[in-house]
């Protein structure tokens, strides 16, 4: 059953019968985490005599968290667990939590009657917020008149950890695979070199995202993604948040500007004999997709290799490692002294289009968001402010022969639309990009050309290097929802250039 059990069943649903001990193909849960919770909100309706359908087996992972374990229940002080089912009897505590929360209140999820204003999917049940004292409220402003303050993000910080810790680990336990099914997919002789999560250092390049309420869901949810697999991230932020960064309880050291802060957290790593593992700050699944690749030419067949794929919801300490385990078994094959120190992922959310040729990519654009660096004098070029991951890419090229791209691997990161950060360094003429295209046309004249679709853009291909189908789209467009490759035309003059479109499912999300 996926993650965190417990012989306590919290619905007041009978235990179900034991089933034979017979091994039985894995249940994929549908939508995680948020599925679970939303099949604890559906018996609540059903409770209340609506009819609603949900997976059983996402009730079963609901009923197995603890209730001290929900994010629903106090952080500290609070209305006693123990008092709630006698007080609050149509209630059981909630696998959510507001944002704003403060530590010392519960959260629950109660059943209500249908009457004539009774209609959609929101009928039979009602949040409901339980106040020290143990009183129950349902709107927030009722809660900041008996607080006496207005609530915001910060006050709900250490919740929202806990909401988005338990979220990851029902994540990864939901699907059909997660780190230890990874690790199998590493050849016999590359398992001799998977390394220990103590070898790697974590570094988060973060700056102004702690003073705003999307960034402080953002890094709980980075941060959970870390600290739920017994690893403690490094965040390098910029001098004047560092205050705000170290009051969420994090790791933090004052970086400086974006390669400057790159640089350091090489420099660190360096001095304690690791592997450095980059993050950004806004990351939200790390993905890998296993099958073999499509046998015939087309976005159809790639599309279908892609759908026929396991799909693995990973930790981002197991994706270091994997890749990790990787560099160092090519640098034991090395013959010339040259072997990749440099390893990233995909640089689009969905890597269908990825299934038309190898799984790895040798000289191929590195995308900064997410990659692990082992040994190397590389160092980022503190002239750039942005697209510096081109150019380090490019650099190790240069070094080491190669690099290493798993094209299976993905990341769902915001990237260009999350405020703060090297956000913050774009202009709405493109300015600073301009400024850095030139650097980039400067130092790798032969590796680079102007992107025919997209303005202050750019398209790397190294010289030599076999083409891969992401470079035909614009590399700015480099996360959101796993989606299919669908082929544009566009006209005579375009020669057959290729467009990477992501469709998004049909229905609700």
């Amino acid at each position: 059953a996926p993650a965190l059990q417990s012989s306590v069943r919290l619905s007041t649903m009978a235990p179900k019968p034991r089933t034979s001990r017979a091994k039985k193909k894995k249940e994929v849960i549908r939508g995680g985490g948020r599925g679970i919770r939303s099949a604890l909100i559906k018996q609540m309706r059903s409770k209340a005599g609506w009819e609603v359908n949900f997976q059983a087996a996402a009730l079963d992972a609901a009923d197995e968290v603890p209730q001290h374990r929900r994010p629903g229940a106090p952080l500290k002080g609070g209305f006693p667990l123990k008092k709630w089912l006698e007080k609050f009897p149509d209630m059981v505590v909630d696998l959510g939590r507001s944002a704003w929360l403060p530590d010392d209140w519960g959260q629950g999820v109660k059943t209500t009657t249908p009457n004539g204003r009774s209609f959609g999917t929101t009928g039979g049940m009602l949040v409901s917020y339980i106040s020290p004292c143990g009183k129950r409220f349902f709107h927030k402003h009722m809660v900041e008149k008996l607080a006496g303050r207005k609530l915001s993000a910060y006050d709900g910080y250490k919740g929202a950890l806990r909401k988005t810790e338990l979220e990851v680990i029902q994540n990864r336990a939901s699907a059909i695979g997660s780190d230890d099914a990874l690790f199998k997919v590493l050849s016999p002789k590359e398992r001799r070199f998977l390394p220990p999560a103590s070898d790697l250092y974590v570094a988060i390049v973060s700056a102004r995202r702690a003073s705003q309420p999307q960034g402080l869901r953002d890094i709980a949810v980075v941060q959970s993604s870390f600290i739920s697999v017994g690893v403690e991230p490094t965040w390098y932020v910029d001098e004047p948040s560092l205050g705000d960064y170290k009051k969420l309880g994090l790791k933090a050291v004052v970086g400086g500007k974006l390669t400057a802060a790159r640089n350091m957290a090489l420099k660190d790593a360096a001095a304690r004999g690791k592997a450095c593992v980059q993050v950004s700050d806004d990351i939200s699944r790390w993905e890998y997709r296993h099958g073999p690749q499509a046998t015939e030419k087309g976005d159809d067949a790639s599309n279908a290799a892609h759908e026929a794929a396991e799909r693995y919801i990973l930790s981002p300490v197991a994706a270091a490692r994997f890749m990790l385990a990787k560099l160092r078994a090519l640098a034991a094959d090395a013959k010339d002294g040259k072997s990749p120190q440099l390893a990233g992922v995909y640089p689009l959310g969905s890597c269908s289009r990825a299934f038309g040729h190898h799984e790895e990519g040798r000289n191929h654009f590195i995308l900064g968001d997410f990659f692990v660096v082992d040994k190397s004098p590389v160092r980022f070029d503190q002239e750039m402010t942005l697209k510096e991951d081109y150019d380090i890419t490019c650099a190790h090229i240069a070094q080491h022969g190669s690099v290493l791209r798993l094209n299976r691997m993905t990341i769902a990161a915001k990237h260009a639309t999350n405020p703060g950060g090297a956000v913050a360094q774009r202009d709405k003429k493109g300015t600073e990009e301009e400024r850095n295209i030139s650097i980039l046309m400067r130092k790798w004249p032969k590796s680079f050309r102007r992107n025919p679709t997209r303005k202050h853009e750019v398209i790397m291909r190294w010289p030599g290097a076999a083409k891969q189908e992401e470079e035909t789209k614009e590399c700015d467009d480099r996360s959101g929802p796993p989606g299919k490759a669908v082929t544009k035309r566009h006209g005579r003059a375009s020669k057959g250039v290729t467009k990477h479109v992501l469709k998004r499912p049909r229905g609700k999300r």
